[in-house]
């Protein structure tokens, strides 16, 4: 009896270790690429090819953490040659790897350029509180992001709207801050785009998808969730901050006629995974004729 005990022992210390290995030293690392093509009713003719690269949640530390997995992500998304690069916040886990973060977005390659919008851990928010947290360096403010994101030349979307041009047709962007924190305010947003017009929303948290103005908004592009990090077989995600993990914790889903993307991420905080590998999206978007 004690000889079996000894080798289910043994085969418990092994499961065990083979967890660890995979889950803090493995999954963390497997940059995947998601490949979408999505039919969209609004979507112009003429838009009708349109590449996007989404890149969410690279939280990248003060000591330089996750800039080697964010350089890789960057990489794959220009060997795409993207029309549009849209970044879905929580670029940093703390303000002070800001200096990290531009180096990396400055080698972004876009056709019509690149977009973001900021998360709860931009804002030195780790949980749903606007008040920042006293832990780590300074907060920056929405004006102190613009002008350290304009360095990368990226164009930081902050309850607003920008009207692209693109082969000679309307298309418009929206950035809500970030809805975790309660600071999105997407009324407001989209107070200068004409109703009937393609709209597509960047938000940090899929939970924008329960704003009664979603109707106006015909593609959203979100994060936070890193896909719940661990997902488990039969149960699903376990680490997801929205509310309603089995449609909002990754992937693709549909209210009404909206759909919404929800990214993994290429990081996170907690450098732990499960069945749940970091990703970037590479969306192309085809008119229904």
């Amino acid at each position: 009896m004690s000889g079996w005990l000894v080798i289910c022992g043994v085969f418990l210390v092994l499961g065990a270790s083979y967890l660890a290995w995979r889950c803090i030293l493995v999954e963390p690392r497997r940059l995947v690429v998601e490949r979408y093509l999505l039919k969209l009713k609004r979507l112009p003719h003429s838009l009708d090819g349109l590449t996007i690269a989404f890149l969410s949640d690279l939280h990248i530390m003060p000591s330089g953490f996750g800039v080697d997995i964010a350089e890789r992500a960057v990489l794959l998304a220009n060997e795409s040659a993207p029309d549009i690069v849209l970044l879905g916040g929580d670029l940093v886990h703390w303000c002070s790897a800001v200096p990290h973060l531009i180096p990396v977005l400055r080698r972004i390659k876009s056709r019509y350029g690149v977009f973001a919008v900021l998360g709860n851990h931009d804002h030195h928010c780790p949980w749903r509180l606007k008040k920042p947290s006293p832990w780590g360096s300074k907060p920056f403010s929405v004006d102190e992001w613009r002008k350290a994101l304009k360095q990368a030349n990226v164009h930081l979307l902050v309850n607003e709207a920008v009207r692209l041009e693109i082969k000679g047709t309307s298309l418009w962007l929206v950035g809500v801050d970030d809805p975790y924190t309660g600071r999105d305010d997407l009324q407001s947003s989209l107070k200068i785009v004409p109703d009937n017009d393609f709209v597509i929303l960047l938000s940090h948290s899929p939970d924008i998808a329960d704003d009664p103005h979603i109707d106006r908004v015909d593609l959203i592009l979100s994060g936070h969730t890193h896909g719940g990090q661990v997902v488990l077989p039969f149960l699903g995600p376990f680490l997801a901050p929205c509310r309603d993990k089995s449609r909002r914790a990754q992937g693709l889903t549909k209210i009404g006629e909206t759909w919404l993307y929800v990214s993994r991420g290429v990081s996170a905080g907690l450098p732990l995974r499960f069945r749940c590998p970091p990703e970037i999206t590479l969306l192309s978007l085809k008119a229904i004729r």
